[in-house]
């Protein structure tokens, strides 16, 4: 009897054992257990590459720069159908919207309404920049844990992430920080838990949607102009910062010559295999590669001659002549956007001056337009480095309108093609509207593209990514086809609801 009741008193120190055991191991890290400011640093980096993911892609759509081979598949080729993972895909659902929704819900547990509101803001940045590449996608059925949700119409989800950036912004106007978590730099990498500028950037983001609606889908620009304004007033840049330099893969910019690369599924930095396209340096720089003459400031700080002192280009998808090797051309590393230790940039004052005078040039307020053209330049040739004579010698030289009468769309367009340097907003702009060689100047489609694509149709551009293979056609394959999209190029082709 003695023996019965001992082992039973040892079986159950043992338990109690055990769970505090089980308690001290507990994952702390578990979104489930930790509070919002572990949580918040990932979703922000992880916005930080998806941009760079975006631009890394759409900067070959662009044509801001070419592959020296001419023959990758899906730079120079437009081939996706055997594309394994889009990482764009990947980045928006695994990395960013589920762990800002698990930041929503570990601050709502404690009221920490200014981290609300900045998940709930970059959330929205994040769906709508992913909405832009793929189109329709799953959102009203996302993050329930089911693997086959609905697409929803793109449309809808631009309507949704709006509602969802007017929430954050009413939430974050309404927040005594006073009752919150703090948020400093150590939690935000962009604002360091000011409020204010997050407000701001919500009404960026708000300008950006609006303006990407028209004028295709609408030609209200007042909206446009309205939240613009909001964000232009006592504007901060959004940039993330890799103020650290240990090294490491998660402090490196990942278009640094380093070409940091912090996991698997993340996109190759490859601007040591390619060039400024004929498009970018000779119709958007001007380039006088006859008498070798700059004729824009921007282009030595952009990228580096060869040691000849030249600039060569290369034409999207035919590559570099056959008698040069790859040092013939420009080293496009080390600008203010591919150092190392550069800014990731979510969004910049210049961006804002051009919607502005994209907008007010399309309402028929043509002094408006021209004041907000210039100041996108200056505030652009500011930040890559141009001094102030420079400046002003561009400014009242031949590249630029002298007056408003003369202003056209297309300088207002060519200008900020070249002020957002690697940055995927452009292709949008660019399937806005619809590749017009009237106002990208001198764009042409490449010459080689994979066999689906009509290279005797100059009009047939690509228009969208195809969905993420490993996750889509494994587990969705239904909504795929119900869209069309399910191994079909001819979805590559399909424009936006947006686009003209």
């Amino acid at each position: 009897m003695k023996k019965h009741i001992l082992l039973i008193l040892i079986l159950v120190f043992g338990l109690i054992s055990c769970e505090k055991f089980l308690d001290v191991n507990e994952d702390l890290d578990s979104p489930y257990t930790s509070t919002p400011d572990f949580l918040l640093p990932s979703v922000i980096a992880n916005m930080a590459t998806s941009i760079y993911d975006h631009g890394e892609t759409d900067a070959y759509f662009t044509q801001q720069v070419a592959t020296l081979s001419g023959y990758h598949r899906e730079k120079d080729r437009w081939d996706y159908l055997t594309s394994h993972r889009i990482p764009q895909w990947r980045r928006h659902y695994h990395d960013i919207s589920v762990n800002a929704l698990h930041v929503v819900q570990s601050a709502e547990r404690e009221n920490s309404t200014n981290y609300i509101g900045v998940a709930k803001i970059i959330y929205a940045f994040s769906t709508l920049n992913t909405t832009d590449l793929f189109g329709d996608m799953p959102f009203s059925e996302a993050l329930e844990g089911n693997p086959a949700p609905k697409y929803d119409d793109q449309a809808f989800i631009y309507s949704e992430a709006i509602k969802i950036l007017d929430d954050a912004i009413k939430i974050l106007q309404e927040t005594d920080l006073s009752t919150c978590r703090k948020m400093t730099g150590k939690q935000d990498n962009l604002y360091g838990g000011d409020i204010t500028k997050w407000i701001k950037f919500a009404h960026a983001i708000k300008a950006r949607a609006f303006l990407h609606l028209t004028p295709n889908v609408n030609n209200d620009y007042t909206k446009v102009i309205d939240e613009t304004e909001l964000a232009l007033d006592d504007w901060t840049d959004a940039l993330f910062k890799y103020t650290v330099g240990d090294g490491s893969a998660l402090q490196l910019n990942q278009w640094g010559a380093s070409k940091s690369k912090p996991d698997w599924d993340y996109r190759a930095n490859y601007l040591d295999k390619s060039a400024p396209s004929h498009f970018m340096l000779i119709e958007a720089l001007r380039y006088d590669e006859e008498n070798n003459t700059i004729k824009d400031p921007r282009q030595a700080l952009l990228m580096k001659p060869n040691d000849s002192g030249k600039y060569l280009y290369v034409y999207p998808s035919e590559g570099k002549a056959a008698t040069l090797k790859e040092i013939d051309y420009p080293d496009l590393y080390d600008s203010y956007v591919t150092n190392d230790l550069s800014p990731m940039y979510f969004f910049t004052k210049e961006e804002l001056y051009f919607i502005l005078a994209e907008s007010k040039f399309q309402s028929g307020d043509k002094t408006g337009a021209y004041s907000n053209f210039k100041k996108g330049i200056q505030a652009n040739m500011e930040r890559v480095g141009v001094d102030n004579a420079a400046i002003d010698a561009f400014l009242s030289g031949e590249t630029v309108p002298q007056n408003e009468s003369d202003l056209t769309l297309s300088d207002i367009m060519m200008q900020k093609y070249v002020a957002l340097w690697l940055q995927g907003e452009i292709w949008t702009d660019m399937r806005r509207y619809d590749y017009n060689d009237q106002i990208y100047t001198g764009l042409k489609k490449p010459k080689y593209s994979a066999y689906y694509w009509d290279r005797n149709n100059p009009k047939e551009w690509i228009e969208r990514l195809p969905y993420d293979t490993e996750t889509e056609e494994i587990y969705n394959k239904p909504e795929l086809e119900r869209l069309g999209a399910y191994q079909n190029p001819e979805w590559l082709k399909k424009p936006m609801f947006w686009a003209k």
